[in-house]
Formats: structure tokens, C-alpha cells, sequence
């Protein structure tokens, strides 16, 4: 019998050996009963992309209400190719924030869990207020974000009047009539002067 051959049997002859002494064992006594285990919550699958859903859908929500407040009463420049681009550029970029913002307030719930099943380390408290210093700055981001967006889309209506009231001027220098609605331009003179203004401002 090779060497290999002998460590095979010796270990068979053993686990039979174990089995036997052990054949009467209540495996149960040993087994942690579940009143003894600590209370780990309901576990739960987090679902990121409904979240992100809800973070797009709110930030259209509000450049959608932006841009209604500025030009709600411009008949027609909704349908400028540029403005309507632009607004859903700054909804994604807003999204992005709103996410930013679920995300870390997730993460902060999670952490407080774990202190409260018994994670009292300092290194936990430590990682606790880092979370709270950076949802802090997660508020001022989010409040800078959109002070910033109200700015540009106040300052571009405020570009846009003075625009008018300088074509409006010039028509009536050169003695062009005005019709009787006001109107002065058609609404693809109109997108094209907006396209300009616009690409001047930035």
C-alpha cells in the first residue's frame, strides 16, 4: 500500500471513529437559539433605480416650473429647440444632486442602525459625524445649485426683454408697423434671435 493509500484509510478509519463517539449527539444544544440573536431588522433589497426615477422626475418638475415662471408667457419660445435642451441638461444635472442627496441620507440611516444593534466602536462615530458633515454640505450644494439656476433663467428673461424692446425700437426708427396683437416677429425669427442671445450669453 503506497504512503497515499495509507493517509486515505487512516483518515476514513478516523471520521468513522468520530461518527461512532458521536452518534448520540443532540446537535441542537449547541445551535444559537433566535431570542438569543441580536434583532438585525427586516432585510430589505433597496431599489436604486426607483430612487433615481424619483430623482429625474423631481428636478424636471421643478426646471419645468422654472422655465413656466420666466416664459410662461412668451407664446411659442417653449418650442425653441435650444431652451428645450437646455432645461433638460440642468433637470439632469439637478437630478443628479436630488440622488446625490437619497443616497447619502441612506447611508446615514444605515450607519445609525448599526450603532443601534450594538456598533458603539469610536471609529463608528467617527464614520457618523463625517456622514452629518456631508449631508450638511450636501444641502448648501443643493440650495447653491438652485439659486444658481433661478439666476441664469431670471437673468436670460431679463436678456430677452431688453432684446425685444431694442428690435421693438429699431421697427419703429424705421417705421415698420406693428400688428395689432403686438406681435412683431414670426416664430421662427423669434427662435433664431433666442438661439443668438442666448449663444452671446454664453
Amino acid at each position: 500500500m503506497s504512503k497515499k493509500e495509507e493517509k486515505i484509510s487512516s483518515l476514513q478509519e478516523e471520521f468513522s471513529r468520530i461518527q461512532d463517539e458521536n452518534k448520540d449527539l443532540d446537535v441542537s444544544k449547541y445551535l444559537a437559539k433566535r431570542e438569543d440573536l441580536p434583532d438585525l431588522g427586516e432585510i430589505q433589497i433597496y431599489d436604486y433605480d426607483k430612487d433615481s426615477d424619483e430623482s429625474i422626475e423631481s428636478a424636471e418638475e421643478v426646471l419645468d416650473a422654472l422655465f413656466e415662471l420666466y416664459f410662461g408667457d412668451i407664446e411659442g419660445i417653449a418650442q425653441n429647440k435650444y431652451l428645450t435642451k437646455k432645461v433638460k441638461e440642468d433637470a439632469q444635472v439637478y437630478a443628479e444632486t436630488i440622488f446625490l442627496q437619497k443616497m447619502t441620507r441612506k447611508n446615514f440611516l444605515t450607519q445609525l442602525k448599526q450603532v443601534d444593534n450594538g456598533d458603539t466602536s469610536a471609529r463608528m462615530h467617527e464614520v457618523v459625524n463625517q456622514s452629518i458633515s456631508q449631508i450638511r454640505d450636501n444641502i448648501k450644494f443643493a440650495q447653491s445649485q438652485r439659486t444658481d439656476l433661478e439666476k441664469y433663467y431670471r437673468d436670460m428673461r431679463k436678456d430677452y426683454d431688453r432684446m425685444m424692446e431694442n428690435i421693438k425700437q429699431t421697427r419703429i426708427e424705421q417705421g415698420v408697423e406693428t400688428k395689432a396683437d403686438g406681435k412683431i416677429v414670426d416664430a421662427r425669427s423669434l427662435n433664431d434671435m433666442i438661439d443668438k442671445m442666448i449663444k452671446n450669453r454664453d
